[in-house]
């Protein structure tokens, strides 16, 4: 759950960890479904993904600000916010650094539905058919399973499972999390 792998930006502007890179053995260059974690410690231009959308969500109470060419985006807490990944916003860090989750997808091969979640409306977790459900525990300790048994998702942790799970998570009301639906494009 926090086994994670450290590997420096395709810019060589910071470092990320992978939490999941699919297909098995694909690099920064090949994925398909990418989530990693990343704290942003400078200001500076986004890595460019082409063929990839991207889900940012700031995870920290400092702000965020990314500077596309036409617009200037501030990101709130917890909301994830979804962009094609070919461009190269560059990030502000009005009160300094800062924490995100990003969760990056190959465009025509799968889909993302990215939401927040607390304690007091936990979403029951189905993958979708062929796809896969994503819990990153935010706050709280999370309690995320089936009939058969459950896990302890802590902060900082993530939880993914397969198109054959489907799971219910609770947590005290405070706790938060992100939640990602992935499912392969054309799928119902």
């Amino acid at each position: 759950m926090s086994d994670y792998t450290v590997t420096p930006w395709k810019n060589g502007g910071g470092i990320t960890q992978d939490v999941l890179l699919l297909p098995e053995g694909a690099s920064q260059d090949d994925f398909d479904i990418r989530v990693s974690l990343a704290p942003i410690v400078t200001e500076g231009p986004f890595s460019s993904f082409p063929g990839i959308d991207r889900h940012i969500t700031l995870l920290t109470t400092e702000r965020l600000e990314l500077v596309f060419p036409a617009q200037t985006r501030s990101l709130a807490r917890l909301q994830p916010l979804h962009f094609d990944s070919v461009q190269q916003p560059v990030s502000r860090l009005p009160d300094g650094a800062v924490r995100v989750l990003n969760v990056m997808t190959r465009r025509g091969r799968w889909n993302a539905q990215v939401m927040p979640a607390t304690g007091d409306n936990a979403p029951l977790l189905a993958a979708p058919e062929g796809g896969l459900v994503v819990l990153h525990a935010v706050s709280g300790i999370w309690q995320v399973g089936d009939r058969l048994g459950a896990a302890l998702v802590h902060p900082g942790e993530t939880l993914v499972g397969r198109d054959d799970a489907t799971l219910r998570a609770s947590c005290d009301p405070s706790g938060e999390a992100i939640i990602a639906f992935l499912s392969p494009a054309g799928a119902r």
